[in-house]
């Protein structure tokens, strides 16, 4: 009986000291890793996929970290699906920890269910939020043709500037 509480006891204790985050994780942010982060989402049917999986080969990929309810996200993204043809080569991936039934609602509105070019998701733990260190919103993210981050916007972007760094 004794070496089995030992073992247990020794597993247990081996299990508290893994539970802890490890530093490096805890400080990786956008500022200091670089490529697409791959944080797993639910899409807009609640099924699981992963932020990093988005972006096709070749494309740009653009991060939209963003609120339902929030009047600048429904502003920005007015502005940028009436600007779409100036995105030559760019996939969109909408983000935020709203409620998936919200989400749903804010992209079929905007009809991101006709466009191939959106993907949608719910960061429903807001890790992707900590990782790009949201302070407000929208935050935007713009990723190359090679995965590398090459811009970010607050929400007092200019559409021209998303739109030339989009296509650089």
């Amino acid at each position: 009986m004794k070496p089995v509480i030992l073992l247990l006891g020794l597993l247990l204790a081996g299990l508290a000291g893994t539970a802890q985050p490890d530093k490096e994780v805890a400080t990786l942010t956008y500022r200091n890793f670089k490529e697409v982060p791959a944080f797993p989402l639910l899409d807009l049917e609640g099924k699981k996929f992963s932020s990093g999986s988005v972006r096709p080969k070749g494309k740009t990929l653009v991060v939209v970290y963003f609120s339902p309810t929030c009047s600048h996200c429904i502003e920005f993204t007015e502005q940028l699906t009436s600007k779409l043809k100036s995105f030559k080569n760019s996939q969109f991936l909408y983000v935020s920890a709203y409620p998936l039934e919200e989400i749903k609602t804010f992209a079929i509105t905007r009809g991101f269910h006709k466009m191939p070019n959106f993907r949608v998701g719910q960061d429903a733990a807001f890790n992707m939020g900590r990782f790009y260190e949201l302070k407000e919103i929208p935050g935007v993210f713009v990723y190359n043709k090679e995965g590398q981050l090459v811009k970010s916007f607050d929400s007092k972007l200019k559409m021209e500037d998303l739109i030339a760094a989009a296509n650089q």
